[in-house]
């Protein structure tokens, strides 16, 4: 099969991270597969580096001017499948797509989605929909009644084996140091749990704009002790490997969360808040936790909760694994997007 992938964000994100872990898949199992983006974007960079065939195009209105040359190269790749992954490579996909290709429209972001007189055009002619999660597959059936709309949830790859949990109260959490991840209810979390829980560790890493500011917090709260920012991390599954609990704090967005699908295939319990598709990954009961989002005392109370019976967080890590193993692998995660893609071609020939 031929597929051509859009991804027009000029920056990484989730979005980007799902289009392309999918196309490098469907590359590895024998399929002809292009990526475009816009030129000099980080996806179109992290799409060249995996070995993908890459086209650059100029966002923005400049870019409109390109779409007789880029009719050209798209007729000539020859596509069976053109999925757009944002509004504006969905519009470009439906002004370029040959005759005999289908359109298939991923939604992946937590803006809500609008029915207007341009998207109610473009889901007519759309030949599916493909949403990442439960709440965004619902907005899409609700706006466009008629669209054939699908979940598929993102898959990733994990460590090749479950390792032990550490005997150590540490807690984790790996995210962008941005607002709405929730960093500081963790840290408010952590001051209620400090004299409650002896020898407590929280762990947060990765990279943003808050970290710096964050990490002066620390001393004032108390926390310098008990909270480690250590920034990016050389290795994840060393990390994540090395926490008994995981946490996702997020206020809003999660519309693809690719910790929580990282915490589950590390196999550890995952605390998370009720936001974007951490419902969808995490069993409450079963393979984590799940707590209001912004509640500092719900989420302090969750980790003890775990903390104080290891028998259970090791039990709610095994079927995460296995959660993650049967749902959200990469060979689910292709299994389940190439069904979307027969459905739509077999759409065309009816």
């Amino acid at each position: 099969m031929n597929i051509v992938h859009l991804e027009d964000e000029p920056w990484d994100s989730g979005i980007a991270h799902y289009a392309v872990t999918l196309a490098v898949q469907q590359a590895s199992r024998g399929h002809r597969v292009e990526f475009w983006g816009a030129n000099g974007s980080a996806v179109l960079k992290d799409a060249a580096a995996r070995g993908l065939p890459v086209r650059g195009w100029q966002p923005g209105p400049a870019g409109w001017l390109q779409i007789p040359s880029l009719r050209r190269k798209i007729k000539a790749f020859s596509p069976h499948i053109l999925n757009a992954h944002t509004g504006s490579s969905h519009a470009l996909a439906l002004m370029i797509a040959p005759k005999g290709a289908a359109v298939v429209r991923t939604r992946g972001d937590a803006r809500p989605v609008m029915a207007t007189s341009l998207t109610r055009w473009s889901a007519r002619r759309t030949q599916a929909f493909i949403a990442a999660n439960r709440a965004i597959a619902a907005q899409i059936s609700s706006s466009f009644p008629q669209a054939r709309v699908n979940l598929v949830c993102q898959g990733i790859e994990g460590p090749d084996a479950h390792a032990p949990m550490p005997g150590g109260p540490v807690v984790g959490m790996i995210a962008r140091f941005d607002p709405v991840k929730g960093h500081g209810y963790l840290f408010d979390a952590a001051r209620i749990l400090k004299p409650r829980v002896p020898h407590l560790k929280v762990i947060c890493v990765g990279e943003g704009s808050l970290l710096e500011r964050l990490r002066w917090q620390l001393k004032p709260l108390g926390l310098d002790a008990t909270v480690l920012l250590p920034g990016r991390v050389p290795d994840k599954w060393v990390f994540l490997l090395g926490c008994r609990i995981g946490v996702t704090a997020s206020t809003g967005s999660e519309a693809v969360s690719r910790a929580a699908l990282e915490w589950m295939a590390a196999g550890r319990p995952l605390i998370a808040t009720r936001v974007g598709d951490l419902p969808d990954l995490v069993e409450d009961g079963v393979t984590g936790l799940l707590v209001p989002p912004g509640d500092a005392a719900a989420l302090a109370e969750a980790v003890k909760s775990l903390l104080d019976d290891p028998a259970r967080a090791e039990a709610m890590g095994a079927r995460a694994r296995e959660r993650w193993s049967l749902m959200f692998s990469l060979d689910a995660f292709y299994l389940a997007t190439q069904d979307v893609y027969d459905e739509a071609l077999d759409s065309l020939s009816r």
